[in-house]
């Protein structure tokens, strides 16, 4: 079994977030590709799952997430497992703020992949980060559970 985690990231945050949930996957034994979607790179073939993260600008996803959605995933992603996850603001109210990772998990479902698990959001302290503290290790940990969760699929 292989997989990929897949992320964008504009101030470096989630580049943090995606290597700490691969190295999450990685520890079960599992390979895991770390691919950014600002390099210009694409999937492997016969890659088994699919994480996806994206920071949060204005309650959304980014673009280059949203378009990987759309043009990079083809029709052999089809009932595969998928997990989401996200960077953003800590909630300042009563009511959560939507998220990227939602959103992720969302458009993913939609297209016809399989959730692992409910979106992990990783916060930051400012509009640029960091990360709020214990933030990686909790992000380690969502990686540990998708490989837990993709090993009770076989």
């Amino acid at each position: 079994m292989k997989g990929a985690v897949v992320y964008h990231s504009k101030w470096g945050n989630c580049r943090q977030v995606a290597e700490a949930v691969a190295g999450g996957i990685a520890e079960s034994g599992i390979a895991v590709t770390v691919l950014d979607l600002g390099s210009g790179a694409g999937l492997e073939s016969g890659l088994s799952f699919l994480v996806l993260g994206s920071p949060t600008r204005v309650g959304k996803a980014t673009r280059p997430a949203r378009r990987f959605i759309r043009r990079g995933l083809g029709k052999a992603w089809l009932g595969k497992p998928f997990a989401a996850f996200g960077t953003g603001m800590a909630d300042r109210g009563e009511k959560e703020e939507p998220k990227g990772a939602d959103e992720l998990d969302r458009r993913l479902y939609e297209y016809g992949l399989m959730r692992l698990l409910p979106p992990f959001k990783a916060r930051v302290t400012g509009l640029k980060g960091p990360l709020a503290e214990g933030e990686l290790e909790r992000a380690r940990q969502f990686g540990r559970d998708i490989a837990r969760a993709l090993k009770e699929l076989k």
